[in-house]
């Protein structure tokens, strides 16, 4: 097993030394042991969800949801979420949000979110064009169509 979950959330704690890591296994494992080795999987799992609880930045988790709304409407728009450098091409555009899509804040994400919003109430990114009144799809199909017929017997 490794640690490295643990160690990632423990440096995250504001006063962190070997003694505290110590105390922290022993309460989590009933005071059996002080070494992450000798947890079982479940103590360590425990030990790990409660260091997250008490390390979570609330407003990380209210950026990565108003990401996620953010990437959501791009999607329905066309826009490939997958692709970050088309990303933050779209967003550094003046009219969308004039940076990054990383570097936005929550309120610049709603604000992001707004534009995408007016932007799919308007038809998208690319609207069609509207036909003239009067042309319809039986109109397109009327064109002559050249078809080729040999003219000569079935070739051997």
């Amino acid at each position: 097993m490794t640690y490295k979950r643990f160690y990632k959330l423990f440096n995250r704690l504001p006063l962190h030394n070997g003694e505290m890591k110590e105390r922290l296994v022993q309460q989590y494992t009933d005071g059996r042991t002080s070494s992450l080795r000798a947890m079982s999987a479940a103590e360590y799992d425990a030990l790990c969800d409660a260091l997250e609880r008490s390390t979570a930045d609330p407003q990380h988790e209210l950026r990565k949801k108003k990401r996620s709304a953010a990437l959501r409407l791009m999607q329905q728009l066309g826009i490939d979420t997958t692709d970050w450098p088309r990303i933050n091409a779209f967003c550094r555009d003046r009219r969308i949000a004039g940076k990054e899509f990383g570097a936005l804040t929550p309120p610049e994400l709603d604000e992001l979110a707004v534009k995408l919003r007016a932007i799919q109430r308007s038809g998208g990114l690319n609207p069609r064009p509207e036909r003239p009144t009067g042309q319809t799809e039986q109109t397109e199909q009327s064109r002559p169509q050249i078809i080729y017929m040999p003219l000569g017997g079935l070739p051997n």
